[in-house]
Order: C-alpha cells, then structure tokens, then sequence
C-alpha cells in the first residue's frame, strides 16, 4: 500500500500544481510573504510525520503483531508495570486479573504500546524503522532507475509487483523484527539469505500483486475511457478538474485496501513462521501454527503454506485485526480533518496577506 499511497500523492501533486498555475499568461495578482509560506511548509511537514507516526505505529508495528498473536495462548505474557514505591506489597493481596482471563495484547491499542513500551523501550512503538526507511529507499531507487512514466498505469503495475517480490526478504525481516524481543543484531544483519527468498516470494506475489492489481488496472481502464483527461484546457475548471481526478481515484484506492488486509495477513503469518529459532516472540505466538507447520530439521518446509495461513487466523484475530485498522483509519482521517483545516486557515491567510507584484515591464 506504500507504493500505491507514493504514486497517489504524486499524481495529485502533479496535476494541482499544473492546474492551480493556471494559464501562462494569466498576471500574477500577489506573491505571498516568504515568512507565511515557511510556516505553510513547516505545518504541513509536521502534519505529514504525524500521518506517518500514526500510520507506522498503528496501522504496520500493532496490525502486524495483532495479525500473529494467539489468541488463546498456553502461556499468557503479563504486561510489566512500575512498582508503586507509595504503595506498600502484601503477598496476601491476591494477585489483579487472576480471577478473569487475560485478553490478548492486542485487543487495545493502549495495552499494545505499554506492553511494547515495557518490553522493548520508549521508541518501541517505531520498531522496525531503519528496515522500512532500508527498504523504501533501496525500492525507490531501483524504480527511479526504471524510465516508467507516471501517467502508464500497466508500467507501473509491472514494476511496482516486481520490486515488491524482489524485496521479500526485506519485508519478512522487517516483520521479524518487530514480532521479536530485541536482538543485538543490526537490521541489515536480519535480512534473510536469498536462499528463502523462494520460501516468501509467493506470499509476497499474494499481497503485492494482487493489491497493485486492484489499483493499477482499474485506473488503466478509466484513462484508456478518457475518465482521466485533465489536461489544462479552460473547457474545465482547474478545481473541477482536480476534484474529478481524485473522485475517479476512490474506488481502485478501496479497493486495493480491501484486497490488502487479508493479503497482508497471508504475508505476515506465512513470513512469522519461518522467524528463527533463536528469535524470541514479543506476544504469545505458535509457532506450529496448530500443527500446520513441519520443522524443517524434520525434512518440512519450516513454512506455513498460503492458504494455512488464512485458516489458522481465527475469527477474533480476525476481528482484533479488523478493528486495529478500523481505529488506525479513524485517526488518519480525525487528523486528516483536523489539517485540512489549519493548513486552508494558513493558505487563506497567505492569500490576504499576499504583497502585489510590481509590474517592471518597460512602457512603450
């Protein structure tokens, strides 16, 4: 969905910045204060590490560990809190919880971040994030080496797919990572040997594919209708015009997030299970998956199969999941509200206060 989410912002940005230009021979009436645009451009550089922050911790750190936690563990782990030093101990006080059962971890995003927190440190809720940053970069360069351009939808269909299945290993070592207690290993010294790459490329085929194809395609097929045509005509509207790209924009984009959840489960669990011995699980995991994965000291393929992987995902880690990206879309979209008004206030401003353009042209 990163990929899918970086070639939305672009293709938006593209056709804003062509529209709201307007024609070239149109005066420009004022030129907003250098001191006004560096607080627009300071805003909307916080707003957007806030999207990502939330984006990161929610929706790809807790939805990942949500998607291998057992729900009904042998064993539960107990969330570590700090003693109070006010508050006397009485070993005859019976102990908190021992009377009901312990919800799974995950089942609040608050329990999830005290128990990461408690675990693996402050920064725990950014865990993975020298793999991700590794991987988008490594992925962006290789496709800014790939002359696609950005109106050719199949084109980037085939290449976004590709550099996602190459990149498997790296997905799968980020998702170890995080489903892991810290190790004292670098993140680049988790990534897998090209040996398991066959082992994860068809999940990743699973989540990658089939998500950039729910995307991709359908907004080939509308620009093939003509559905797409925002050229810079003043037939349209720039505003119209905008808006009516974007609108077209809305369905292959829920699509492709409707298609991403199951097949981003697929690819987690099938990844998680073949996390290293060595590796310690940060929430309670089976690692047999029910029975379903055979070791392969054993002769087995140490992986659990694609369709497994689904049928071992039980209906309330299904529903945990589902509302941990319920929220997590609920936040982006409260923020996004949030933004869209502080940052319209701030250009509004800027319009007002913007100073007028002398005219230097010599007069004839």
């Amino acid at each position: 969905m990163s990929a899918i989410s970086s070639h939305i912002m672009r293709r938006g940005t593209d056709l804003a910045a062509a529209h709201l230009r307007g024609p070239a021979d149109k005066p420009n009436t004022g030129e907003p204060e250098v001191g006004v645009m560096i607080v627009i451009a300071v805003t909307a550089v916080v707003f957007g590490l806030m999207f990502w922050a939330i984006e990161y911790t929610y929706g790809m750190v807790i939805a990942t560990l949500a998607a291998v936690e057992d729900t009904n563990p042998d064993i539960y782990v107990r969330i570590a809190s700090e003693p109070n030093p006010i508050k006397p101990t009485d070993e005859d006080e019976p102990e908190i919880g021992t009377a009901t059962p312990l919800k799974p971890i995950t089942s609040k995003l608050r329990t999830t971040v005290k128990h990461l927190r408690s675990r693996a440190g402050f920064w725990s809720r950014f865990r993975g994030a020298g793999m991700f940053v590794a991987y988008a970069a490594a992925r962006s360069f290789i496709a800014g080496l790939i002359p696609i351009p950005v109106t050719s939808y199949i084109g980037s269909f085939f290449v976004q797919s590709f550099l996602s299945v190459l990149f498997a290993t790296w997905q799968m070592a980020w998702v170890h990572i995080v489903i892991s207690e810290p190790s004292p290993k670098s993140f680049y010294q988790r990534i897998p040997s090209y040996k398991t790459w066959i082992k994860i490329a068809p999940a990743a085929a699973v989540q990658d594919i089939l998500t950039a194809a729910a995307f991709f395609i359908p907004l080939a097929i509308a620009e093939f209708a003509g559905w797409l045509d925002v050229s810079n005509n003043n037939e349209v509207p720039s505003l119209v015009a905008l808006f009516r790209f974007m609108g077209v924009l809305v369905a292959p984009a829920i699509l492709a997030f409707l298609i991403s959840i199951p097949a981003r489960v697929i690819f987690v669990r099938v990844a998680a299970s073949m996390l290293p011995e060595e590796d310690e699980t940060i929430v309670p995991f089976d690692r047999s998956f029910g029975g379903k994965v055979n070791p392969a000291i054993t002769g087995g393929s140490g992986k659990i199969g694609i369709v497994d992987a689904w049928t071992t995902f039980d209906w309330a880690a299904r529903v945990r999941f589902a509302k941990v990206v319920g929220k997590t879309f609920a936040m982006e979209v409260a923020l996004g509200i949030f933004a869209s008004l502080v940052l319209g206030g701030q250009l509004i401003w800027a319009m007002k206060t913007a100073k007028p353009v002398k005219d230097n042209s010599p007069a004839f």
